[in-house]
């Protein structure tokens, strides 16, 4: 009931023409006016974050200028930092004492619950090891109950979640989706991989392109990735202790889409062991070369990794450089000797920007080869013994 606590509305669009139930409204041309936010109305999402916004100020806290959902402690004695999701609460504390004094605050302010020590979170498993001193992010629950609503939780297990010798195109028999609920069952794929499953990123995306006109190939292509997450349901993310340290991939599939011939994007962005941000998306236009596809992912990398430095800066911690490392030695000579040739001269201008922000130094470039490329399973397909590597690499286990 979050968006029925939100303050005062005053703006347009805020009448109904129908009543509460048993309430007749006395002429057909007369409407409510509401005064507090209705679930249903476009406004209650922001009038419940202005209201929770407001009371969390009134305890000290202020929304992090990278994440507004972020609300950091004002008290540099006291580090506290809670993380919103509707009215949904995580508190992240060096000490229970700290926890403990928030939470009471926050049950005098909304009528809430306390649910303990956080297990759980947004679908995702928070499983805590405090001898080892680590902390891994899982969907567990999820991943069995979509197996068990597709009938493949006794299924044969695949190695990998695409098959590196097929490339899908629109091309095909069209799936009966009366029968197979493909978007479902899609939809249901992306959460995995934006929260926890990195290592599906790149069969999934694929898959989501053709929601529109799936085809029986597709069909075939989805429930590999059902087969694959048989056999590895217990698999997430693993942040270990120590000294906090960045590792950054960036990498391009050039021309890998069979049908538009555009590029994919691939990212990984390496917190403590662990991946903390991760893409894997097709490139907006066609890129002419190898060069120009690794170029606009760099591109791509650098805006993702300026957005993150500035959370660190609300999290106080200290990251003035981005290190990035790729895998085109002429991509890196292109972004750090901003020379005109005619293999560059066309490339957009959108993408130029990160010249700019390697001569700034805002910005690090370091050559990796492609056998040491954590990203190259967010671009392409790839053979399981280097999808094994990359999917170690960021920090799954």
């Amino acid at each position: 009931m979050a968006y029925s606590r939100g303050g005062i509305i005053d703006s347009p669009g805020q009448e109904s023409n129908q009543g509460p139930t048993g309430y007749t409204l006395g002429k057909p041309t007369l409407c409510c006016k509401l005064n507090k936010a209705l679930y249903g109305l476009k406004q209650a999402p922001r009038a419940w974050y202005q209201t929770l916004k407001a009371e969390l100020a009134k305890l000290g806290f202020t929304a992090s200028q990278a994440d507004a959902g972020l609300f950091i402690s004002t008290d540099p004695s006291k580090p506290a930092y809670l993380l919103t999701y509707v009215d949904d609460i995580l508190i992240v504390t060096p000490k229970t004492t700290s926890s403990a004094a928030i939470k009471q605050k926050l049950m005098a302010a909304f009528e809430a619950r306390d649910l303990g020590n956080a297990t759980f979170f947004l679908g995702m498993d928070l499983i805590r090891d405090r001898t080892a001193k680590t902390i891994k992010l899982a969907q567990s629950r999820n991943i069995k109950d979509l197996l068990s609503k597709y009938g493949m939780d006794d299924a044969k297990t695949a190695s990998t979640p695409a098959n590196a010798s097929i490339k899908l195109t629109k091309q095909g028999t069209p799936l009966d989706t009366q029968t197979h609920s493909y978007s479902a069952l899609v939809g249901s794929l992306m959460y995995l991989s934006i929260c926890t499953r990195p290592d599906i990123a790149q069969a999934v995306g694929a898959l989501a392109r053709h929601m529109a006109n799936p085809t029986t190939d597709h069909w075939t292509a989805a429930k590999t990735v059902l087969r694959y997450l048989t056999g590895t349901p217990d698999i997430g993310i693993t942040f270990g202790a120590g000294p906090p340290g960045l590792q950054v991939f960036c990498d391009a599939d050039h021309a890998g889409d069979i049908d538009t011939r555009r590029s994919t994007t691939g990212y990984a962005f390496i917190f403590n062991g662990g991946a903390i941000s991760w893409a894997s998306r097709l490139q907006p236009t066609v890129a002419a070369s190898t060069t120009e596809a690794e170029y606009i992912s760099a591109a791509t990398t650098i805006k993702e990794g300026l957005w993150l430095r500035k959370l660190f800066q609300d999290l106080s911690l200290d990251l003035h450089t981005v290190a990035i490392c790729a895998d085109s030695q002429t991509a890196l000579k292109l972004l750090k000797n901003p020379i005109v040739s005619n293999r560059s001269k066309h490339i957009d201008v959108v993408h130029h920007f990160a010249r700019e922000r390697v001569a700034r130094n805002e910005v690090t470039f370091e050559y990796i080869s492609t056998e040491s490329m954590v990203a190259d399973a967010l671009t392409k397909p790839v053979p399981a013994t280097k999808f094994n590597f990359c999917r170690a690499g960021m920090g799954l286990s």
